[in-house]
């Protein structure tokens, strides 16, 4: 029976292959963006979990307030490991990590190689029991006896060493913390295969902890002095976590004074939530929100809906042209389940040629959703045993959905309707077509607006101050690498070149969330007011029109005043926080100093200009008051130089030449400032990219549908459509008849999906401080793009009946 099934199932796709090819389309183009979509949220869920026993290892963290700020971290006081491994036997084995700030200039000198890296971390020998640590060099029992070894990663290796085996090598090291006047030899004891890109660290360099000399003092605190690490914990299967944390802080009270305004409690995060957690700041960690993933999984729903009702619609459509075979076979004694079992078995089999189409799809275009999803998926990550079951059920779920209608639907023909050739085609199937109809329409207004507000969003983002031309703006790390005086010489040296004149330092900018505060407490003598908590940027006298700052009142610095590096320019908010006007606050004398110094060592100065308020950290905080000094941060240095548009490697290869000319033994960093706007609006521009793909896939599907209805319809209606030729009608009436049917539908989606896009993209909006406003204008060109797709689909069909002889139609039976 399934042999006959089998060649029945054939014979009609032969019979009508175009209607076969786009239901094989439509459903190829939804299963590719659903498995698309599926591994990118395969590959964010699986973030940390690559770790041996990932699902019992937890962060160690630190929670609690201080001068009357609740506050928490992922970073725990260097006594609590160790009292863990001592006191708790759930405790298999722990950790801790130091990434010491700044990065570290690491030499190969028998080739005078130097690279500078921020992946470096000075680690603890229980390091290779927590974390996945797999050498493909050295013997990992031993990497971390020596104080003065060094493991790399493979690329680190590859970069510094090249194809030889550097296991015994010698390395040397250069950090403003750890050896900040030479280099220190290290021994190379191992080489580790480098982590995957889902995961919160990828080091590069794992040094033993006993490098960093300070760290011996800092194992001592409890939490009330100096000395916090990374810390990680690693329990048996059957630990209680509740419990152990309950205990511990216990006993962590006990090494506490007791202070009425300062307490420190500890908790145990499971590793595997880290990268959703939205409460955490954490320093170069990489974050995602959840919400996002969400939204992914219904975008995958929906285009595979949107594929479905492609085939249902078409199939319900088919029904004319099976309605003899249908009769003769209910005739003949078939029985509806029989039926039934027919038409799901062809909708698998069209949902499974679907799928290895996809498939091909998915292959082919791996680069470029690299690209927009900023990924490194490989032919490899197709062969997940996770994706492939989820696929497969994903198929068959859409074949046995999509024709389960049609099946019944036609199952349930009356054979002696269709046999004596009187109307059977039921107004319910009719409503049904175009109750789908109205819902791909609904959906791909959704995608669309979605879209359109996000690019908006981001192109608003991106005309700030600081964002306009940041694509030319090419930053240098300064801090921890090279000595303020050399600045001066590196500038003069740089602009010997007429088309590098822009040449400044200032803090790293813009300001991510886990930079650490810019907060400084800043007092006005002559107001004699309590100190006001702003915010505080530091740069040298071309900042300012470096970024294009817009002066509204006073004057900006002067090169050849001293007395300027003691000046201060305000923002707007800064002066309406005083509540004077703007020619009061200039001559104001002001006394400054950071909000954690504890001590009364104030720089004085005064406020010599205004600057209009522009965004100095990401778009979801408000523009707070600033002050803006023409002396760098002692600590925060980056040096800024403005590239020629379209000469970009032939003037990085310019800087980089004469930065080994002026500062030898120090590594070249550099990265472009659009890069940093692009890391702080990271999962909004994922969105954006992959958004913009799925409308047009959306699009791509709605268009195939409407093709195919059309299609049907002008093939139904032909006796009509040659009946009123006969009497007159013209092309452009026709076109109009067919194409009103179309319309209608799209008003009544209109009706449900401009709701629902406007509240959707409001709630989204509402997580940016500043945002664009969500006017008509963008769902009054969607729904018009919409109409064009329409009209772009249904002309073909419906204008090539309207111009066939009308004889043809009427003389058929």
């Amino acid at each position: 029976m399934i042999r006959n099934y089998l060649r029945i199932a054939l014979r009609n796709f032969k019979r009508q292959k175009g209607f076969t090819l786009l239901n094989v389309i439509g459903l190829a183009v939804g299963l590719a963006s659903a498995a698309f979509i599926f591994l990118f949220i395969i590959d964010e869920y699986g973030f940390d979990r690559f770790h041996p026993d990932a699902d019992n290892i937890y962060v160690l963290g630190a929670q609690g307030k201080y001068n009357g700020m609740q506050s928490a971290t992922v970073m725990a006081p260097g006594a609590w490991v160790q009292a863990l491994k001592d006191e708790f036997p759930e405790v298999k084995s722990a950790t801790q990590m130091l990434s010491p700030g700044f990065p570290a200039s690491f030499r190969n000198s028998e080739v005078d190689r130097i690279v500078l890296s921020e992946q470096f971390f000075c680690v603890t020998p229980d390091f290779k029991d927590v974390f996945y640590f797999s050498l493909t060099h050295g013997n990992p029992a031993t990497a971390f006896q020596d104080n003065r070894s060094v493991v790399l990663s493979e690329t680190a290796a590859a970069r510094l060493f090249g194809s030889q085996n550097p296991v015994g090598e010698t390395l040397e090291i250069k950090h403003v913390f750890l050896s900040p006047d030479k280099y220190t030899p290290l021994k190379v004891t191992g080489v580790m295969k480098d982590y995957p890109q889902n995961s919160h660290i990828r080091p590069d360099y794992l040094l033993s902890m006993d490098l960093f000399a300070e760290q011996q003092s800092w194992q001592q605190n409890w939490g009330a002095d100096y000395g916090w690490f990374n810390s990680y914990v690693r329990t048996t299967d059957q630990a209680n976590v509740t419990s152990l944390v309950d205990e511990f802080e216990k006993m962590i009270q006990t090494h506490l004074p007791k202070e009425v305004d300062r307490f420190t409690e500890p908790f145990l995060l499971p590793l595997k939530d880290l990268h959703f957690d939205e409460e955490l700041n954490i320093d170069g960690i990489p974050r995602a929100d959840i919400k996002y993933l969400y939204i992914f999984a219904c975008t995958a729903l929906l285009v595979l809906v949107m594929a479905a009702i492609n085939y249902t619609n078409l199939a319900t459509a088919r029904a004319v042209w099976r309605a003899k075979e249908i009769g003769l076979r209910k005739v003949m004694g078939g029985r509806r389940w029989q039926l039934i079992g027919q038409f799901l078995g062809e909708s698998l089999l069209t949902s499974f040629a679907a799928l290895l189409v996809g498939l091909l799809l998915v292959a082919l275009l791996l680069p470029i959703f690299n690209s927009i999803s900023d990924r490194q998926f490989t032919f490899n990550h197709l062969l997940q045993g996770q994706l492939i079951f989820v696929l497969l059920g994903t198929t068959v779920l859409v074949g046995l959905l999509a024709g389960s209608y049609p099946a019944i639907y036609l199952s349930g023909l009356r054979p002696i309707s269709v046999l004596k050739n009187t109307r059977f085609v039921s107004g319910s199937s009719g409503l049904f077509r175009k109750g789908l109809i109205m819902l791909q329409y609904a959906v791909t207004l959704l995608l669309i607006v979605a879209t359109g507000v996000m690019i908006q969003q981001l192109n608003f983002i991106r005309s700030s101050a600081l964002s306009q031309k940041s694509d030319q703006m090419l930053s240098i790390r300064w801090s921890g690498v090279a000595s303020l005086d050399k600045y001066q010489i590196l500038k003069s040296r740089i602009q010997e070149d007429p088309q590098l004149q822009v040449v400044t330092m200032a803090n790293h900018l813009p300001i991510q969330d886990y930079f650490g505060s810019l907060q400084h407490h800043v007092d006005f003598p002559e107001l004699d007011e309590q100190p006001y908590e702003w915010s505080a940027l530091f740069g040298d006298y071309d900042f300012p029109e470096a970024f294009n700052l817009e002066l509204i009142a006073g004057r900006g610095f002067d090169r050849g005043n001293q007395a300027d590096s003691n000046a201060y320019l305000l923002n707007e908010s800064a002066v309406k926080a005083l509540n004077l006007p703007i020619e009061k606050v200039l001559g104001l004398s002001l006394q400054i100093k950071p909000s954690w110094d504890e001590s009364n060592n104030k720089k004085s100065g005064v406020v010599i200009g205004v600057v209009r308020d522009f965004p100095y950290q990401s778009f979801r905080h408000s523009i707070s008051p600033a002050v803006i000094n023409a002396h760098p941060d002692p600590i925060d240095q980056i040096v800024y130089v403005k590239l020629p548009a379209g000469m970009y490697q032939e003037k990085i290869a310019n800087l980089e030449k004469i930065w080994k000319q002026v500062l030898p033994e120090d590594g070249f960093d550099h990265w472009f400032m659009s890069e940093e706007f692009e890391s702080m609006y990271e999962s909004e521009t994922r969105m954006v990219n992959l958004s913009k793909t799925f409308s047009l896939l959306s699009i791509l599907i709605a268009s195939v549908g409407l093709f195919g209805l059309s299609s049907y319809m002008a093939r139904r209606r032909s006796k009509e459509i040659a009946v009123r030729k006969v009497v007159g009608a013209r092309v452009p009436g026709i076109f109009w008849l067919m194409f009103t049917t179309f319309l209608k539908l799209l008003a009544f989606a209109c009706l449900v999906a401009v709701p629902i896009a406007w509240f959707a993209m409001k709630s989204w909006l509402e997580d940016f401080t500043y945002q664009v406003e969500l006017g008509p204008l963008i769902f009054f060109l969607a729904i018009l793009l919409v109409v064009l797709l329409t009209v772009a689909s249904v002309s073909y069909e419906t204008i090539r009946a309207a111009i066939a002889n009308p004889v043809n139609a009427l003389k058929q039976e």
